[in-house]
Formats: C-alpha cells, sequence, structure tokens
C-alpha cells in the first residue's frame, strides 16, 4: 500500500526497523477529528465565498436600480420642470411687454426663480461633463435672455429675434439633457440586468463546482477513513480463520494508525499462544502414547491367556479396556499427526495409485459398520478416470474419515452415496478428479461449512448415533488435501444431508511450484 505505513515482526511484535511509528513519518497524520473539521471547514468556507460573491452581486444590481428609478427620473422631471417654467417665463415676458400689465411681470420673476431652483437642482444631480457643459450654456444663455428681455429698465424693449434665438436655443439644450439623461438611465437599467444574468450564470457555475468540490472532498474523507478500516476489518476475518501471520498496514488517520498497531500485537500474541497450544497438545500426546501402548499391549496378552485363564467377566472388562485404549490411541494418534501437517513435517509418499480400488477399500472397510447401522453404501465411479500421483495411504485415510463421517451421522435406513468424476480437461486430458461423499444426515448450517474442517470443531446441528468423535477427522483430511495440492469442500442444506468434496489432480510427475487447484480450474 502507498503512503506511510508500518510493519510488525510476528515473532518480537516490535515495529520492524526503518518503518515509521505510529505517529511519525514523512507526513504529518491527521485524526479523524482533524479530517472532520478541515473538511467542514472547507465547506464553510466555500458556501460563505458563494454568498458574499451573491450578496456584492446584489447590492450592485440594486444601486443601479434606485440610480435608474429614483436618481435619474428624479433629475429628468427637474430637466422637464426647467423647460416647463423657461416657457412660461417667455410667455409672460412677452405679454408684459406687450400689455405692460404688472400681474405678468410677477407671474414672470416667479417662472424665472422657479427656473433657477431646477438648474440649481440639476446642477447637483448630473454626473457626465456634456451634461455640466450643456447647463453652463442654458445658464450662458438664459443670463443673455434676461439681459435682452431688460424687464427692470422697462424703457428699453430689447429685439423680438434675439429672444426668440436665446429661447429657442435654451429649449434646445434643455431637450439635449431630458435625452442624455434618458439615455444614462436606460443604460443602467440595460447594465443591471446584464449584471444580474451575469451574477445569475457565475452562481449556478459557482454552486455546481462548489457541490461537484464538496462531493470529492465528502469522497476523499470517507475514502481516507473507510479505506484502511476495511483493509483492517479483511485482516481481522483472515486472522479469524487462523492466518496469524497476517499483518495489517498501518495507514490513513492517527486513531486506525494506533488500532492497526494493536491489532498486529494481538495478531502476533494470538500466534505465539497457537503455537504454544500445538507443542502443549502434540508433547502431552507424545508422551501418553507410551504409556498407553503399554496398556494396548498388556491388554492384548491377558485376553491371549499367557497369564492363564479369563473369567466371561474378566474378559468384559479387558474388552472395555482394549476398545477403549484403541479409541484413545487413535485420537492421539491423529493428534500427532495433524501437529505434524500444520508444521508441515508430515513425510508423503507419492506412489501411482489407482482411485477405484482405494475407493473399494474404503467401502470394504466400514461396510460392516454400514450394515450394524441398516445404511446402505452406494458407489458410481467413472470408468475413464486415469491413475495418478498420490499418498495411497493419506488418500485412504481421507476416504475413510470421509465414509466415517456420513455413517456417523446418517439415520438409521440412510443411504451413504460415494461417487468419482474426472474434471479440469486440457488438451482431451483429465488434469483433475473429483470425489464426493453424501450422507442423508441432518445438514449442516451455511455458517458452519467452513468451520468444520478446523480441528476440534463440532457442528451443533449434528448430533451423531454412536460416541461423539473428536472433531480431528476433517481437519486432517484437509491438510492431507490441500498437501497433495488439491482442494476440499462442503455442500450441505439443514434437514437434506450434506455432500463432501474433494478435488486432486491427476498427475503423473512431481511437480514441487504446483499451485493448489483452484475453484475455476475445478468447474471448467
Amino acid at each position: 500500500m502507498v503512503g506511510d505505513q508500518f510493519l510488525v515482526d510476528n515473532h518480537t511484535g516490535d515495529v520492524a526497523d526503518g518503518a515509521p511509528k505510529a505517529h511519525w513519518g514523512k507526513r504529518m497524520r491527521l485524526t479523524i477529528f482533524a479530517r472532520v473539521m478541515i473538511a467542514q471547514s472547507a465547506l464553510i468556507l466555500l458556501i460563505l465565498v458563494i454568498s458574499l460573491f451573491a450578496v456584492g452581486k446584489l447590492r450592485l444590481v440594486s444601486q443601479l436600480n434606485t440610480d435608474a428609478l429614483t436618481l435619474d427620473a428624479a433629475c429628468i422631471n427637474e430637466e422637464k420642470r426647467l423647460q416647463k417654467s423657461f416657457l412660461a417665463e417667455m410667455r409672460n415676458a412677452e405679454k408684459y411687454l406687450l400689455m405692460r400689465d404688472l400681474s405678468f411681470r410677477d407671474e414672470y420673476e416667479n417662472n424665472k426663480n422657479d427656473f433657477n431652483d431646477a438648474i440649481g437642482k440639476i446642477s447637483y444631480a448630473i454626473d457626465s461633463e456634456r451634461e455640466r457643459n450643456l447647463v453652463s450654456e442654458i445658464e450662458s444663455l438664459h443670463d443673455s435672455y434676461e439681459q435682452e428681455t431688460d424687464l427692470i429698465n422697462f424703457g428699453e424693449k430689447g429685439s423680438d429675434a434675439a429672444r426668440a434665438s436665446l429661447g429657442e436655443g435654451i429649449i434646445q439644450r434643455a431637450n439635449e439633457l431630458i435625452r442624455l439623461r434618458d439615455q444614462a438611465a436606460s443604460h443602467k437599467t440595460a447594465l443591471a440586468r446584464d449584471q444580474a444574468a451575469s451574477a445569475a450564470e457565475v452562481m449556478f457555475w459557482l454552486t455546481l463546482f462548489g457541490i461537484a468540490g464538496a462531493c470529492i472532498m465528502a469522497y476523499m474523507h470517507a475514502r481516507g477513513i473507510s479505506r484502511p478500516l476495511k483493509g483492517l476489518a479483511r485482516e481481522m476475518r483472515r486472522i479469524g480463520r487462523g492466518e496469524f501471520f497476517r499483518t495489517a498496514q498501518g495507514e490513513g488517520p492517527t486513531e486506525v494508525v494506533e488500532l492497526a498497531g494493536s491489532f498486529n500485537r494481538m495478531a502476533v500474541e494470538l500466534e505465539h499462544l497457537d503455537r504454544l497450544k500445538a507443542d502443549f497438545t502434540a508433547h502431552v500426546s507424545h508422551e501418553l502414547r507410551t504409556p498407553l501402548t503399554a496398556i494396548r499391549e498388556g491388554t492384548a496378552l491377558l485376553l491371549e491367556g499367557i497369564s492363564g485363564p479369563l473369567t466371561k467377566g474378566q474378559r468384559e472388562i479387558l474388552e472395555v479396556v482394549r476398545n477403549h485404549s484403541q479409541r484413545l490411541f487413535q485420537s492421539i494418534s491423529s493428534i500427532l499427526d495433524l501437529s505434524k501437517m500444520e508444521a508441515e513435517m508430515m513425510d508423503y509418499e507419492f506412489t501411482m495409485c489407482d482411485l477405484k480400488t482405494l475407493i473399494e477399500k474404503s467401502v470394504e472397510a466400514v461396510d460392516l459398520i454400514a450394515r450394524k447401522g441398516d445404511i446402505k453404501l452406494r458407489c458410481n465411479i467413472a470408468g475413464s478416470i486415469p491413475m495418478f500421483l498420490a499418498d495411497e495411504r493419506r488418500i485412504q485415510q481421507v476416504l475413510n474419515n470421509l465414509l466415517s463421517n456420513a455413517l456417523k451421522f446418517s439415520p438409521v435406513g440412510g443411504e451413504v452415496r460415494v461417487g468419482a468424476l474426472p474434471v479440469g480437461f486440457s488438451n482431451r486430458r483429465c488434469t483433475a478428479v473429483e470425489i464426493m461423499v453424501s450422507d442423508d444426515g441432518p445438514g449442516i448450517a451455511a455458517g458452519e461449512a467452513q468451520n468444520i474442517f478446523k480441528h476440534f470443531y463440532q457442528s451443533r446441528n449434528q448430533k451423531p448415533r454412536g460416541q461423539q468423535g473428536t472433531g480431528l477427522g476433517l481437519a486432517i483430511a484437509r491438510h492431507i488435501v490441500e498437501a497433495h495440492k488439491g482442494r476440499i469442500w462442503a455442500e450441505s442444506e439443514i434437514g437434506r444431508g450434506s455432500t463432501f468434496h474433494f478435488v486432486l489432480p491427476t498427475r503423473t510427475e512431481m511437480d514441487s511450484n504446483e499451485q493448489p487447484l483452484s475453484k475455476l480450474a475445478v468447474n471448467e
């Protein structure tokens, strides 16, 4: 795996030399809390940036709309008032000059004051150089108009043509002011509309990228935590299957690294305890075997009458002792064999063997037991099975164990079936053979199908008709089959019996590099 890791020596429990410790490495490890806080802070910051951008754009659009609807509209109204006031001023001036009525003079003065008030407000509201120039021209023309009218000195009338020309100039410039201000308002309205559309588009992309970024951050955060936890769970399952040599890789958050370290130390302790248990079992079995052999031999001598004739009661007692000592001897032998197999110290004698002959011998060996239990034995062996290399004695042991197991759990009047057929053809040549042993027993629960091949394991659902076994037969069978580069498994359904399968390669030469048969290779 990539990233900072640490490895644990399975024999010492120490961290391997050169490997980084749980809290040190080439890069700083973050705790789960720190990772969550960083991810949440990044999301909050992203939301804050989007929100601030949206607020800024909304303020700009609002300001443009306010300017267009309030300031510009007020300015246009004042410009229209200026135009209206000047037109009224011109009419009253001409009437007064013609009729010399003082009421027209007063109206003229009022109109002039309105004009000056409007021009003052317009000067404050405008914001372009062109408008300022027009206002200045209007003020200059208006001053000239007043001088030409000469209402103060009524004796000097002035020129009608000059007044008309000045008035026309003021009206034209007032119209130009209105046009420019209306154009500015339209421009601001269009700008606000464009800003709103631009803000909506930018907000859409920001939101889209924000959601994508949030999803990526959430994925990376979840993956950074779940991936090492899944790896640790996978190693735990392997430890549960007895693979104590496994070590969990320390990567991910600090808590996961510390958990992996504790797990590795636990695996080392479990391996050590398992080794002690195996050594103790083998030692005790070996120590028991010697006195047990003496008991068996002594019992046999007594039953033969070496020390004199026996009464019926004495013979019955000695028969019980012999049977139990024989059963105990077989159990101890099985324990010793299993210990050798697990330590890979078992010697196998591979020779060319005939599977049909081996099956017939095993069936013959258990035939008496089957007849006592009124159980039928049926064989179905394909005629195209070739001879192959195998340890006859050990394969015979596998067959005997499977048949004994099937008879033990079959009901009275039941049936045990043995079959063999070639599988896994390559270039028209049989590369493997499959052997099946079926019974009509109570079946095995789905969760126990793998556990039944562990030593000392007893199925809860199956109750034997006779004495309870030691739970070593299937474990020994598994080791023997795997030593032959084969595989063994069970198929069962509660209430419908069980079928044990094992597959062996039909090799004719020894190959130390040959790999165990996979399920795919068997089914092809």
